[in-house]
């Protein structure tokens, strides 16, 4: 039962690829709600400029998304050891980051987009990378 939480929905060994895309659609999104509240909160409340407030926020949202797909979604410890795991997706989450600091500064600096909208863009491209890169290389059960 390691790496299961108490309300693991099904056992993440025989999820089929839609019903884990679809859980961690609702894991994404409940990180996303953290992400872009506390992204808005920061810059538009607390007067943090952006970059700085994405970097925040997008860290936050990155721990909640982590516990709550190895609650839910992904089988933890399969393929690699813990700590090994956390270190995978401690560098998947950078690459996000990445992705999404690059996507904000196109958008706000570049375009000129207001920062709700430019922070909802970014969140969903990060999310196809962060469910594609935990699905593929961190989480796959062993062969």
């Amino acid at each position: 039962m390691e790496g299961r939480g108490p309300g693991a929905l099904v056992y993440r060994q025989i999820q089929s690829l839609p019903l884990s895309f679809f859980t961690y659609f609702i894991v994404g999104g409940l990180a996303a709600v953290v992400d872009i509240g506390g992204f808005m909160l920061l810059t538009g409340r607390f007067g943090i400029p952006w970059f700085w407030a994405a970097l925040a926020s997008f860290v936050v949202s990155a721990m909640v998304n982590y516990l709550l797909s190895i609650w839910f979604v992904f089988e933890s410890g399969v393929r690699f050891r813990r700590h090994h795991e956390f270190a995978l997706v401690l560098l998947v989450s950078v690459i996000g980051l990445a992705f999404n600091e690059a996507a904000l500064w196109l958008m706000i600096t570049g375009a000129g987009l207001a920062r709700l909208p430019a922070k909802v863009i970014a969140t969903g491209v990060v999310f196809l990378w962060n469910y594609s890169a935990r699905q593929h290389f961190i989480f796959r059960a062993a062969s």
